[in-house]
C-alpha cells in the first residue's frame, strides 16, 4: 500500500521578523523557554502562530505563552514532553510583521526603523538605521553610512522625531560625536 502524499507546507510570509530563540525545556509538560531578542516581546505574547526559522521556515501554533523573568515560556502545539522541547533548543522563531498588534502611543517597533534615513538638526544626512541595539540602560540606533557606524541613544533627549511615513528619524546628533 502506498503512503499518502505529504501535506503541502504553508509558504512563509515575506515579512517574517525574527523575534527570539528557543532555549530548551521548561518543566515536564513540553513547555519551551524563549529568549526574546528585545524588550518588545509583547508580539510573541500576543501572536498565536510563530514561524520556526531556518532553511525551510515552518509554522507552529502557540497554545499558551507567559513571561518568566527576562524570558518567556511557551507551550507549542504538538510539543508534549521535555525531550521534544529540548530538541527545539537553538531554533529561531519569528512572526509575520502583519500580525504585530498596533504600537502603543509614542512607541514604534524596532523593525520599522530599519532602513530609515537619519538626519541631524543641522540637516546633515547621517546614514540609515541598520539595527537597534540594547545597552541595558537604553536602546541605541545603529546608524551606518558606508563603513562608518554611529550609535545614537534612542531617547527623547536625542531623538526629535520619528516619521515612519517618510522613513526619517530626526536627531540631535552629529556625525563627529
Amino acid at each position: 500500500m502506498a503512503s499518502p502524499p505529504p501535506e503541502p507546507r504553508a509558504a512563509p510570509p515575506a515579512d517574517l521578523v525574527e523575534l527570539g530563540v528557543l532555549r530548551g525545556a521548561y518543566g515536564v509538560k513540553g513547555w519551551s523557554r524563549v529568549q526574546p531578542h528585545s524588550s518588545q516581546a509583547a508580539v510573541l505574547r500576543t501572536c498565536r502562530q510563530w514561524w520556526m526559522l531556518g532553511e525551510a521556515p515552518r509554522p507552529v501554533q502557540v497554545a499558551a505563552v507567559r513571561r518568566q523573568g527576562s524570558m518567556l515560556v511557551a507551550k507549542l502545539q504538538a510539543c508534549e514532553t521535555p525531550e521534544q522541547a529540548d530538541r527545539l533548543r537553538g531554533v529561531r522563531v519569528g512572526v509575520s510583521r502583519a500580525e504585530f498588534p498596533p504600537a502603543g502611543e509614542g512607541e514604534v517597533y524596532w523593525i520599522d526603523l530599519i532602513g530609515a534615513r537619519v538626519v541631524s538638526r543641522s540637516g546633515a544626512e547621517l546614514g540609515a538605521v541598520s539595527d537597534v541595539l540594547s545597552s541595558g540602560a537604553q536602546d541605541l540606533l545603529e546608524v551606518r553610512s558606508g563603513e562608518r557606524a554611529l550609535l545614537v541613544p534612542l531617547v527623547e533627549r536625542h531623538v526629535d522625531e520619528i516619521d515612519l511615513q517618510r522613513r526619517v528619524v530626526r536627531v540631535d546628533w552629529e556625525a563627529d560625536w
